[in-house]
């Protein structure tokens, strides 16, 4: 007994461990099938190793297989089946499980079930919000064309590079039943005579065209044997345009049995302006006989064809192929067939090819599909390797036939299907995106959130709209179409925003999208200083006090009711009557400069002092220093801004956040946010000094604003360069309460603590000055 015992549990043990194995291997299968994007195979594969033994792992990767093949009644149960299984539920399982139940409508049941594992409202709230505001499932809807279809089938929509359209219908008129010789159509065994097609009981297909105008008329395709015309393609090659169709042509003529299958064959021509074909060529390896070739499309970027067909050597029914060509006099030459392959083609029939912004779309019945026949896309890799088919979901597809997928640009796509259509005929349609609707971004200067924001959007001279707050900082709502709108923007401090430039007048569908960012209002007025200096005897301008004029002008220019006080002075040298015509030289040349920039002199106050008003005390008789003399010769620039006066002159939506960058680059190149000292300087050289005294008017004429000394040297270096600044700033009349350190023991720390003085910045009671070491 105990020996039957042994056996049995060593069996069990050995059972198990192959159990294990088993399902590893399968796993890694799946993994494999999953690396080579054959999302199909490889969610199978996950499902059947979840079904022998549960976990985590399989759930989740069936769940994201499904997703990416856009099956998503399987992508819910798998993403649900993953989420419970977690311990910790991620944000990314949870954002798929919204998407996917959002595709198929079960947006309801998803949010209970999230509900019942924990996840609170708000949350998923906020994904879904996210969610639409990115766009990233964004509901399409579908346009019947009524000025292009009929009550017959109507199909394929193309455009030639003149914006025309043209379009397959067999909308000739409808004849009774007639019994005449039947000729095959293709391999499904469509058939046909010489005057109806009689499995529709209407007219044979023909291509039609609707000029710009909205006018339509049949195209003659220049074939007197051609019964059925099809498939349109336009391309430029060189300076010629052509267009590639299929036909069926009658050749009884050429067969004495009567009876006997003929299939389409690709034909191309030259087509002029008006859309009427000149010259019409076969395609060198039609075979009618033999095989089909249908739904030709050209490729002007790779010049490429693809096409159709059920020659031999596919894989089953139509594949999709393709061919190199190249203009030859009138003609093309083609290079031989290559077949896309088994990640495009399968056992089935694909057609419809289409190459947009690297991606290859056409239509199948192989691949998991809703219907009959879906449209998918595959990109298109480097080395002309194809990805995997992906069915592009319930927005484009349906329970029926749906095809011919063509887009020009990202809002006109159009679609081929008979899911509306009478007695099952086809008709075209157009998605376009569900809603017009505005999307608005709310931030400071900076691009950071805020909170707190009042946010209003109404018809001008009309009702208010409502508009969807759940996210921080973003803010959208549904447009009317024809109708324009206004969007207020507050927030207590800063300065209000005000935009009635919305409007969805013309407007088909789609996003508007704003950005709008508020500006802290100062809380006190403010004053925008700096000095020009100049040499001995002289009132021209130095070439190295352009810049600062440069700015001002600049400055001035951007704000209209920015005016400008100029007071120009002389040292104490020469006679008082010279200083005075001397600084009247002065006063007058940055007048001039400012003009030959655009600046009117009626917005300039110059004023002109001589020698009365000295910035150093060198009156006459005193021995004073050059450097001393030189910061008495000067002109003193005031930029007033008051805060009422930009308030009421703004009232319509302005970049405020501009009107601080200007001000904090003239700051930044006042010469004043940086000094640098050489190794073992123990003493103010003449530019620093003539920076100080920058900073010293700055100070004087905004005396809310204390300065921080920042800088990343050593103790001593740091606390001895310091002391020489705020002991001249001191001494130049500056409070020394209004002047601060501090010191970092890194560069790296300095960089993380440093601050450009912009508005905000000045108004919150410092400025910071970077001390440095040449």
């Amino acid at each position: 007994m105990k020996r039957a015992i042994t056996i049995l549990t060593i069996l069990i043990l050995v059972g198990a461990a192959r159990g294990v194995e088993a399902q590893e291997a399968l796993i890694r299968y799946a993994d494999d099938q999953q690396q080579q994007m054959n999302y199909r195979i490889a969610a199978e594969i996950y499902t059947k190793a979840f079904e022998k033994k549960s976990s985590y792992r399989s759930a989740r990767n069936a769940a994201f297989c499904y997703t990416k093949n856009n099956e998503y009644d399987e992508a819910v149960q798998w993403w649900k089946e993953a989420i419970a299984f977690s311990d910790e539920v991620s944000d990314s399982d949870v954002k798929f499980l919204l998407e996917a139940g959002h595709a198929v409508g079960k947006d309801k049941e998803v949010r209970d079930f999230l509900e019942d594992q924990g996840i609170p409202k708000k949350h998923i709230k906020e994904y879904y919000s996210i969610m639409e505001a990115d766009g990233e499932k964004a509901v399409n809807r579908l346009k019947l064309l009524d000025k292009i279809n009929s009550t017959a089938a109507d199909f394929m929509l193309a455009k030639d590079p003149y914006g025309n359209k043209y379009f397959v219908s067999d909308r000739g008129d409808s004849i009774g039943e007639v019994q005449v010789k039947k000729l095959r159509f293709d391999a499904k065994d469509k058939i046909y005579d010489e005057k109806i097609y009689e499995w529709t009981g209407r007219g044979y297909l023909k291509i039609y065209r609707q000029d710009k105008e909205g006018n339509i008329r049949m195209i003659n395709m220049r074939g007197s044997d051609f019964m059925h015309v099809s498939d349109p393609s336009f391309v430029k090659v060189e300076d010629t345009d052509y267009v590639f169709f299929s036909v069926t042509r009658d050749l009884r003529k050429e067969r004495k049995n009567r009876d006997f299958e003929i299939q389409p064959e690709l034909y191309y021509g030259t087509l002029n302006e008006e859309g009427s074909l000149e010259y019409v060529y076969p395609y060198p390896r039609n075979l009618p006989l033999s095989y089909g070739l249908i739904t030709p499309y050209a490729d002007a970027k790779s010049q490429r064809l693809y096409f159709a067909s059920n020659m031999e050597g596919g894989h089953g029914g139509y594949d999709l192929y393709y061919v190199n060509y190249y203009k030859d006099g009138d003609r093309l030459i083609f290079s031989a067939p290559a077949n896309l392959g088994e990640r495009i083609n399968t056992a089935e029939n694909e057609r419809d090819p289409f190459v947009h912004q690297g991606k290859l779309y056409f239509a199948s019945e192989g691949h998991s599909s809703y219907g009959e026949l879906d449209v998918f896309f595959a990109e298109m890799l480097e080395g002309g390797v194809l990805g995997a088919a992906v069915n592009m979901g319930p927005l484009i597809n349906s329970g029926s036939d749906d095809f011919a997928y063509r887009r020009y640009g990202d809002d006109e796509i159009y679609l081929s299907s008979n899911r509306k259509g009478k007695e099952g005929l086809d008709d075209i349609y157009q998605f376009l995106p569900a809603q017009r609707r505005l999307l608005a971004k709310v931030m400071d200067c900076k691009g950071d959130t805020l909170s707190d924001i009042q946010f209003s959007l109404k018809q001008i001279d009309g009702e208010a709209v409502e508009v969807d707050k759940r996210v921080k900082g973003n803010y959208w709502a549904d447009l009317s179409a024809e109708s324009q709108y206004e969007v207020k923007v507050e927030k207590e401090g800063y300065f209000p925003v005000l935009d009635r430039e919305i409007s969805s007048v013309g407007m088909d569908s789609g996003t508007i999208r704003r950005e709008y960012r508020l500006a802290r209002i100062p809380t006190r007025d403010l004053a925008i200083t700096e000095i020009i200096y100049y040499d001995l005897d002289k009132s021209l301008i130095r070439r190295s006090e352009n810049e600062i004029l440069d700015d001002v002008a600049e400055l001035m220019i951007q704000y209209p009711q920015l005016e400008l006080h100029v007071s120009s002075h002389t040292d104490a040298r020469a006679s008082h009557q010279y200083n005075q015509r001397l600084s009247e030289d002065r006063a007058k040349s940055v007048v001039n400069y400012l003009g030959k920039k655009g600046i009117d002199p009626s917005r300039i106050q110059p004023a002109w002092f001589g020698e009365e008003q000295l910035a150093i005390d060198c009156p006459d008789g005193k021995v004073c220093s050059e450097d001393q003399h030189q910061l008495n010769r000067r002109s003193e620039l005031l930029l007033h801004v008051s805060v009422k006066q930009w308030a009421a002159s703004l009232a319509e939506y302005e970049d405020y956040c501009s009107l601080t960058g200007s001000l904090d680059e003239l700051f930044r190149k006042a010469g004043a946010d940086q000094l640098r000292f050489g190794l073992g300087q123990s003493q103010l050289d003449i530019e620093q000094k003539m920076a100080l005294e920058r900073l010293r008017l700055f100070l004087l004429q905004n005396k809310a604003v204390k300065v921080q000394f920042i800088g990343a040297l050593g103790k001593k270096d740091f606390d001895d360069r310091v002391a020489m600044v705020t002991d001249y700033l001191h001494s130049r009349g500056i409070q020394k309460n209004r002047l601060t350190q501090e010191r970092f023991d890194t560069v790296d720390a300095l960089e993380s603590r440093k601050e450009k003085a912009t508005i905000a910045g000045v108004l919150g009671e410092f400025r910071q000055i970077i001390i440095e070491l040449k």
